[in-house]
């Protein structure tokens, strides 16, 4: 495993995403502030996924392809990555982790229903269950420490009218990898009252060393609610543009209504450069998760040591898993306010510290307010998926922010 974390991938002049200056600027105001904001990763792949799609491209012709491979290749790595078992009687391919969730909100939910959602939240979730007419009853995590905490009874209070539960464990943005006994409050309740729980596990594979990630599947087999989680190699393996996940059902019903209503709209099979990388990536790609998992945990803590000792009003909420951090930003918020009454013309109304830190410290961060409105407009979510020359400019544009607003 030769990648080197420690370096970026130059992506300037790119057609990524991240580093689109009309991105840069519509999310902070600074159409030059370095891009630390959506959540890809400016490292490197696996020589085995780089060399399997140049494999493919040398032959010339990019056709129809088999991907039968692909369910066995992730049942397996679950199980050695996670030590949980599937049935493959119960597991789903889905093009794309947003695509699977909303069609098993339709599937499963009615117009009207009540949906419990876990505050602050992923904002396309606050998008989907609105967008398809559900009802979001919100469920806001504890702000504990310098970190974030689940609340078990508050939940089950809260959570007694919802017909679904959209989970997402590792939690985004907060980082949070939930107890299993967390889990299991989850899952307990929703077996009482009827409820499905449908939970994201995008940043699974990228828990730390000293965190243990339970899959909600594995924590739900002696409970035996009615659930369904959701996995994808894309941020496992820093290949976020594949579109693949695959859904893992307690219910075999379920599983078999799902792949029902997929064969109706034709969404059954991944996409010829998607299978390449997803087959690569289950089948090569324990080695090289790993390291990357222990160098994200060491970057982490880099960070917040770095905001710690220099920025000492603002707090790094320590994730547990994957490369983004909430920063709450809350001591300095009234001074931000000030400076934004005062130059109206580098904010916005709405992202206001995205905007205070692309303009005065050239650091492209998503919103606080993204994920949630008001209750979290202090905070920003920091990428810290890159190379330590990159990470070490994001840090310092950070501190510049921070030593100009303290200074007034």
């Amino acid at each position: 495993m030769s990648c080197d974390f420690t370096k970026s991938v130059n992506r300037r002049g790119s057609k990524a995403e991240k580093w689109s200056e009309k991105n840069i600027e519509d999310m902070c105001g600074n159409r030059k502030a370095l891009p630390f904001w959506v959540a890809d990763m400016d490292l490197p792949v696996s020589d085995e996924i780089k060399n399997d799609l140049i494999r493919e491209a040398e032959r010339g012709v990019i056709g129809y392809r088999e991907s039968g491979d692909l369910k066995p290749l992730f049942i397996s790595f679950m199980k050695e990555k996670h030590n949980t078992v599937l049935d493959p009687e119960k597991v789903a391919f889905a093009q794309g982790m947003l695509h699977a969730i909303a069609l098993a909100l339709n599937l499963f939910t009615h117009e009207g229903d009540k949906v419990l959602l876990v505050y602050p939240s992923y904002h396309p979730f606050i998008d989907m269950i609105e967008n398809n007419y559900r009802v979001i009853v919100p469920f806001r995590l504890n702000r504990s420490g310098n970190g974030f905490s689940f609340d078990c009874e508050r939940y089950k209070d809260e959570s007694r009218d919802c017909s679904a539960v959209l989970f997402c464990s590792p939690h985004n943005p907060t980082g949070i990898v939930f107890s299993e006994a967390e889990l299991e409050c989850v899952l307990t309740s929703a077996k009482e009252r009827g409820q499905i729980v449908l939970c994201d596990e995008i940043h699974s594979d990228l828990s730390y060393p000293s965190f243990t990630h339970t899959p909600l599947i594995k924590a739900n087999e002696n409970i035996g609610a009615r659930c369904i989680t959701f996995s994808a190699a894309s941020k496992s393996f820093n290949i976020a543009g594949e579109h693949c996940a695959f859904a893992s059902f307690s219910h075999k019903s379920d599983r078999e209504v799902y792949e029902r209503f997929q064969k109706r709209l034709y969404l059954t099979s991944p996409g010829y450069s998607v299978s390449v990388m997803a087959e690569a990536a289950y089948r090569d790609g324990l080695e090289y998760n790993r390291a990357l998992c222990a160098d994200l945990s060491r970057k982490a803590e880099k960070a917040a040591s770095f905001i710690k000792e220099n920025c000492p009003l603002l707090s790094f909420v320590p994730p547990h898993a994957s490369f983004i951090a909430f920063i709450d930003c809350s001591a300095i918020l009234d001074k931000v306010i000030e400076d934004r009454n005062m130059y109206p013309e580098l904010y916005e109304d709405y992202y206001l510290m995205s905007h205070f830190f692309g303009q005065r410290g050239g650091v492209c961060m998503n919103d606080g307010a993204w994920f949630g409105g008001e209750d979290y407009k202090a905070y920003v979510r920091f990428n810290f998926g890159c190379g330590d020359d990159l990470l070490d400019k994001g840090l310092e544009g950070i501190k510049k922010a921070y030593d100009y607003i303290t200074r007034q």
